[in-house]
This record gives structure tokens, C-alpha cells and sequence, in this order.
């Protein structure tokens, strides 16, 4: 055997070793890719088949069922006091409706609070009142006023007498004046929530 042949053997037999696992490497790589690509082209592509938002979305059934569903929910108070004034105060300060009118028995009740809570990129005041009922404890409030702009909804009740529907546990009263939507529940019947109004 001529002298270096041994090792030109090895070496180039450690060359085209390199270089297959290079190959492999590359087509692992390039599998991976496309894969990839797949993935990212049918994630882009499916887009179209999910739900997106509409003007569907702003109808009065949806906003009670939310505005419902926040009441029951166990919710925080942004500010707990039974001044009207704070109250007003503090949903002016955070840009949530504040010059709403209330009805006068309502403002008899005693309030506990309030919170800004959103609707369709719009602010939503909750007043929390208490009706005078025995409460479970940890619930400060079992009377709750939702206030909105009017212009939020698309389907908004015309100025005039609330219309009374029960949603999930609570019956609620929703009415328009000026430019507000509102929205009162409770537990009980159309008898229950009528002593507010």
C-alpha cells in the first residue's frame, strides 16, 4: 500500500461523513421550515374562518347579559362610600358617565359605590345600591345601575318607560333618557324592581 493512502482514505472518509450529516442536517432544517411555513400559512388562512367582532356585537340583549353577568360575578368596587357626591365625582374623573338622572326612589336608596366598567371601547358607570334586604355575607350591594351613552348601542330602547326582562338571576329594568341607556337589576320580580323606579 502506497505511504498515506491509509490516512487519505480516513480523511476523505471523515470528509464524506461531514458532509452527509451536513446534507442531513440541511434537509432536517429545510423540513422543518416548510413545516413551519405550513403551520403559519394555515394559522394566516383560518383567520378568515373565526369569528370576528360586528355591529352585532353592541346590541342591547349582549350589553344586559355582560352588565348581568358583572353584577353576579363577585366584582370589586372602584370606590366604596354611600355619598352621591364622591360617586359622581369619582366616574367624572375617570371619564365614565356621571350626569345621569336618576329616578327619585332610587335616590332614596342608599348607595355603597361605584365602578367604571367598559362596553364596546366605551365606559360604563355601575352604581351599587343596597335594597334594604338581608345580604349574604361579603355582598355590599344587591341593587346595581348601569349607565351608558346611547350612541354604544345600536339597537337602544326609545326614550320613554322601562321595559322589564329577567336575565340569568336578576329582573332588570332598562330605559333611554337624553342621551344615556340605562340599566337597573336585581333579585325578585317586575313588583321588586319597580319600587326603584
Amino acid at each position: 500500500m502506497p505511504a498515506g493512502l491509509k490516512e487519505q482514505i480516513i480523511s476523505e472518509s471523515a470528509a464524506q461523513a461531514m458532509t452527509i450529516s451536513r446534507q442531513r442536517r440541511n434537509t432536517v432544517f429545510a423540513a422543518v421550515a416548510a413545516m413551519a411555513a405550513v403551520v403559519i400559512l394555515l394559522i394566516v388562512s383560518s383567520s378568515s374562518w373565526l369569528p370576528h367582532r360586528s355591529n352585532d356585537d353592541n346590541t342591547l340583549a349582549i350589553y344586559q347579559n355582560q352588565m348581568v353577568k358583572i353584577a353576579l360575578r363577585g366584582y370589586g368596587m372602584d370606590l366604596t362610600t354611600n355619598d352621591p357626591a364622591q360617586i359622581r365625582a369619582y366616574l367624572a374623573q375617570n371619564k365614565a358617565p356621571s350626569d345621569f338622572v336618576l329616578p327619585a326612589a332610587l335616590q332614596k336608596t342608599t348607595a355603597t359605590g361605584c365602578a367604571v366598567e367598559g362596553w364596546q371601547n366605551v365606559k360604563v358607570s355601575m352604581i351599587c345600591f343596597r335594597t334594604g334586604r338581608p345580604l349574604p355575607p361579603n355582598q355590599s350591594s344587591d341593587l346595581w345601575l348601569f349607565v351608558v351613552d346611547r350612541a354604544s348601542l345600536k339597537d337602544a330602547p326609545a326614550i320613554g318607560q322601562p321595559r322589564f326582562i329577567a336575565v340569568n338571576r336578576l329582573v332588570t329594568a332598562v330605559w333611554a333618557q337624553g342621551d344615556k341607556v340605562y340599566l337597573l337589576g336585581t333579585e325578585g320580580d317586575e313588583s321588586t324592581i319597580r319600587k326603584f323606579l
